[in-house]
């Protein structure tokens, strides 16, 4: 089978006749989804797939449920990424050139074009359209724009404009992560791996001596306890001027900290010139030693590290090696030993870190200092009695800081926490302090806690993606919006500046509903169109526009505005979706109502990345596999999981979507008579429950148990139809094709508009989703067909342990009201416990009602009546069939006349027949 070529018929068909143009309707529902725009400087890959796949799948549903849907598709040209893969072109990296060649197989003629940013950009939107099209995304492309289109650029800077009118756009001197190669500020797409650099302050603590050594630290009350000074013997060590002071600094930490402070280098030392030497504790004035060690990162900080070996195990274990055994603990927390580092006898460096993170984290939050009085001088005495001595760590921190700027020997510096992070360029990542810089006020409190408050308002998929982002939106810091290089929008009133990626992706979504009927802009018409503003008339004489056409602006935007679900991968939590939130709530008034996040794709148990050289192109993928298996395999594992893409997993789906195709074909051409009997009653039925789940599933986004359902079990319930049935019932099997193939349709269109096409009239697409109620539940047939089943398993488990034999007797226990009890019971959702209350037999009957299906027990509690010998009398023949045996006898389990083989008369339960096989 040709999914492909199946896949090209269909989408041609559904783009001739614009079924996914999405035009306003007041007489319907809107439903407006949408994914986060791809970046244009690779291909679509099968990361992107899953998220706007399942987006699709979703949109695919809501319109079969009836809703005008609107699901649009735009590229993000804006940032760094895109001029850095062009620059590493023009520069000739073979890496870069062999993966484009490789992996993406582009022509070498090709590439070289492709050292203009602007081409990149322009090959790879060409591209991603090309493969979303290939993918059967049902998008309406008329609406499609690109982040350096003149339109757009007009409304991002009026966005701009209203966050500075705000006060949330502000101007400050501030920390940020920083490209020295690029010289511009960088956030999570401008980095090699989208990593977003995590920004702390540290404490700086000046000891004393030929110099003065800066200890960086983030636990300043430990000073107490500091017991030496340790450097690593790895590097070289610099002598700077700083503020007055002679300090010393790794040559790594005076690079780094070049960007943060005044440094002026006025000489180099060898660490092992400083071995020995002695360094003066600045609060106890006692003197330590400065040790050598190679378990101290020169890059990291200054450079230097106060040791404190009763607080930090790798502190003890330097300490240790360099003869340092005079150490104490100033910190008494419950669950820790008086020296927290004594037990403590690892050297496995992952290990260390944990136990120093545990210790941290208990100190912190529970530990009390204890009389550190004792250990400085007199004149400290009273004030580290008063404001230290006794306190909770939290409250001595704050204390200790402002003790020791109160002699002068503290200072503060930024480090990157989750480095070492390079730009795209090659540089890695440092920390500047720049004035005069552009933010946004993230971390404004009012803000901060008006979009923490109006998370109520958003339906989050899963649920506890609530909890990550809440997380996200507490420890947001402000977020520098100017990048000096890189294509995008200028700031309106500093050209020389442009808005980096992240922060101009933030309410672009409300410009879907207006891109494809916009012709001119200014900020009164956007006014206007997003905020009710002006007067239309007016705006109309400026522009020369109609003022019917800046209605219908408004109109579009009031009726699809806001949007129904973002659809996003996990990757985004952290940055933009708080932003999302943030300047919607701010600009718009207008939340989403549903956020979805879904998982990694793997390849090879790896998150994909070109360092991995693991990256996977969609449209390689759908060249091997075809359109509906790679969509399938991609949108409907566990949505929150992570899913590995494999060719078994999509070589067996395509191989089910096969043998679907041909059953459903074999179906439509077999002949029968239109008789109704029980196997109809039954299939009925079940298609009844399955639409009724399956729905549910579908509105929940459970698409991993919603196809599973529709792609194994529906398939199952026609085989075993087929097997069950005296003669097909040609209106029936036709009934419930047509419902089968609708719910097939949103994540497999193309195969069920192939497979529609042969049978019914128009297209799947526009149909409506199957209803339970298009089938009539006949519950004597489902509990009579469960019942059948149930025996007939219980049968060929007994022929697994014991062999085949010839003859079965089966004893019944005709006990329909206790049956009836316990599925009331269970479907009230009575666990066994409360139920059986101990109760042996009980258990054993709540176990077996609990291993039919729900439909069965529903079933079962409105039936009068239910005779088990006379349904197996019924169907004898039809279970030998089925099993090995040649002969069955069936007898009632409470007549005492029957005689007992085996000792099994006893065993008999309601609706779980004790059996016994004779071999022959």
């Amino acid at each position: 089978m040709d999914f492909n070529a199946i896949a090209e018929k269909w989408q041609k068909v559904w783009e001739e006749k614009g079924i996914f143009e999405a035009k306003v309707d007041e007489r319907k529902k809107k439903y407006f989804i949408t994914v986060p725009f791809p970046y244009t400087n690779s291909p679509m890959h099968i990361g992107h797939g899953r998220t706007y796949v399942t987006a699709d799948i979703y949109a695919r549903y809501m319109r079969m449920k009836g809703y005008n849907v609107l699901f649009p598709f735009a590229f993000q040209f804006t940032g760094t990424p895109i001029l850095s893969v062009a620059d590493a072109i023009k520069r000739g990296d073979q890496d870069i050139i062999d993966f484009f060649k490789n992996v993406y197989e582009i022509d070498e003629e090709k590439i070289k074009d492709l050292s203009d940013p602007y081409k990149l950009a322009e090959y790879f939107k060409q591209e991603m359209e090309k493969t979303a099209k290939a993918i059967g995304l049902s998008v309406d492309w008329r609406r499609s724009f690109t982040t350096v289109d003149d339109r757009f650029a007009a409304f991002i800077q009026w966005q701009f404009k209203k966050l500075k009118d705000k006060g949330k756009l502000i101007k400050e001197t501030d920390a940020v992560g920083y490209c020295p190669r690029d010289q511009f500020p960088v956030g999570m797409h401008d980095t090699k791996g989208d990593v977003e650099p995590e920004i702390e302050k540290l404490d700086v603590i000046f000891f004393e001596g030929d110099y003065f050594y800066p200890v960086a630290t983030s636990r300043p009350e430990t000073v107490f306890a500091g017991v030496g000074v340790a450097i690593s013997p790895l590097t070289t060590y610099v002598i700077a001027e700083y503020s007055g002071k002679r300090i010393l600094l790794s040559k790594e930490a005076l690079e780094k900290l070049s960007y943060q402070k005044e440094l002026k280098k006025i000489g180099e030392v060898k660490p092992e010139e400083l071995k020995g030497k002695e360094a003066v504790n600045p609060v106890t004035r006692k003197k330590v030693k400065v040790v050598l060690s190679k378990l101290v990162d020169p890059s990291i900080g200054t450079g230097l590290i106060m040791l404190t070996p009763a607080h930090d195990p790798i502190h003890k274990i330097i300490a240790e090696d360099n003869g340092i055994e005079d150490y104490y603990s100033v910190i008494s927390s419950p669950g820790l030993p008086e020296i927290p580092t004594e037990e403590i006898d690892v050297r496995d460096m992952a290990e260390l870190k944990d136990f120093a993170d545990q210790i941290y984290r208990t100190e912190y939050y529970k530990g009390v200092m204890k009389e550190v009085s004792a250990y400085v001088p007199d004149y400290m005495k009273q004030y580290v009695k008063e404001m230290i001595s006794g306190k909770p760590v939290k409250d001595a921190r704050i204390s200790t800081v402002e003790l020791l700027n109160s002699i002068g020997r503290h200072d503060t510096i930024y480090e990157i926490m989750n480095g070492p992070i390079y730009c795209r360029c090659g540089a890695q990542i440092v920390v500047k302090v720049i004035k005069d810089q552009w933010f946004i006020a993230y971390d404004d409190p009012e803000w901060k806690m008006a979009v923490l408050n109006s998370l109520d308002n958003i339906n989050f998929v899963p649920s506890e993606v609530r909890k990550d982002i809440e997380k996200a939106i507490f420890n947001l810091r402000r977020r520098a919006v100017g990048r000096s290089r890189g294509l995008g929008v200028k700031l309106p009133w500093d050209e020389s500046e442009i808005i980096d990626s992240l922060s101009d992706s933030t309410i672009y979504t409300a410009f879907y509903t207006i891109s494809h009927l916009l012709k001119k802009a200014n900020d009164k018409l956007f006014d206007y169109v997003f905020l009710g503003l002006g007067n239309p008339e007016e705006i109309s004489k400026e522009l020369g526009i109609s003022k019917e056409e800046v209605e219908e602006l408004r109109r579009e935007y009031n009726y699809w505005y806001p949007v129904d679900s973002r659809h996003s991968g996990r990757d985004l939590v952290q940055n933009h979706l708080p932003y999302y939130i943030y300047n919607h709530l701010e600009i718009l008034g207008k939340l989403p109502r549903q956020i979805v996040i879904n998982g990694f794709v793997r390849v090879g148990g790896k998150k994909m990345s070109k360092s991995f050289r693991n990256v996977y192109p969609l449209s390689k993928a759908i060249k091997e596999y075809g359109v509906d298996p790679v969509r399938i395999a991609l949108a409907t594992p566990k949505l929150s999981e992570d899913v590995e893409f494999n060719s078994s997993v999509v070589t067996s789906i395509a191989d089910q979507l096969k043998r679907i195709y041909s059953l459903i074909v074999e179906l439509l051409e077999a002949k029968g008579e239109n008789n109704f009997g029980i196997a109809e009653k039954w299939l009925s039925s079940i298609m009844s429950e399955k639409i009724k789940t399956v729905d549910e599933k579908m509105r929940n986004l459970d698409f991993f148990e919603a196809y599973n359902i529709i792609l194994y079990d529906i398939y199952n319930d026609f085989k075993d139809y087929l097997d069950f049935t005296n003669g097909i019932n040609e209106d029936l099997i036709k009934k419930s094709i047509s419902a089968w193939l609708r719910m097939i349709y949103p994540a497999a269109p193309h195969i069920a508009e192939e497979l529609w096409s042969k049978a019914f009239p128009g297209l799947v697409a526009e149909q409506e989703y199957p209803k339970p109620e298009e089938f009539t539940i006949y519950p004597e047939a489902v509990v009579e067909k469960g019942y059948v089943d149930y025996v007939i398993s219980e049968i060929k488990e007994l022929e697994r342990i014991v062999g085949e034999g010839e003859k079965a007797v089966i004893y019944v226990n005709n006990d329909l009201s206790l049956a009836k009890d316990t599925a009331k019971a269970i479907e009230e959702g009575q666990s066994l416990f409360e139920f059986a209350r101990g109760n042996e037999k009980l258990e054993k009957v709540y176990s077996t009602i609990k291993a039919y299906d729900g439909i069965f027990r529903k079933s079962l509690l409105t039936l009068q009546e239910f005779d088990e010998i006379r349904t197996l009398a019924n169907y004898a023949n039809y279970i030998m069939s089925k099993t090995n045996l040649g002969q069955l006898s069936v007898y009632d389990s409470n007549d005492p006349n029957v005689p007992d083989f085996k000792g099994k008369k006893s065993q008999a339960l309601p609706l779980s027949p004790a059996i016994v096989i004779f071999s022959s």
